[in-house]
């Protein structure tokens, strides 16, 4: 027959080694929903920033290729308004010296 001393030795042993597991896993359950949110935080905090990015970006830098095609266009805008001056100055010369000839 087993000693009933020895049984409850064994009984409190594996009832300390189930205490002591379970406090680890709720530690570890604590640890990792807290470091959860602090991920979550982050995540959140990324996001206000990218949001932020792309509201500024479009009045803040513009693409090489935009900036070249509105400088084709601007200089093209300003040779038409160069040469059409040039046409009027001609004109006013020549009502201007036209009775000097």
């Amino acid at each position: 027959m087993p000693d009933l001393g020895n049984t409850a030795g064994w009984a409190a042993a594996f009832i300390a080694f189930v205490a002591v597991n379970a406090s680890t896993i709720q530690w570890l359950l604590k640890r990792r929903d807290e470091q959860h949110l602090r991920d979550t935080s982050r995540v959140d905090d990324l996001e206000s920033a990218l949001t932020e990015l792309r509201v500024n970006l479009p009045l803040e830098y513009v693409r090489r290729e935009d900036w070249i095609r509105f400088s084709g266009t601007l200089d093209a805008k300003l040779d038409a308004m160069r040469e059409e001056m040039r046409e009027q100055i001609a004109e006013v010369k020549e009502r201007l010296y036209a009775g000097r000839n």
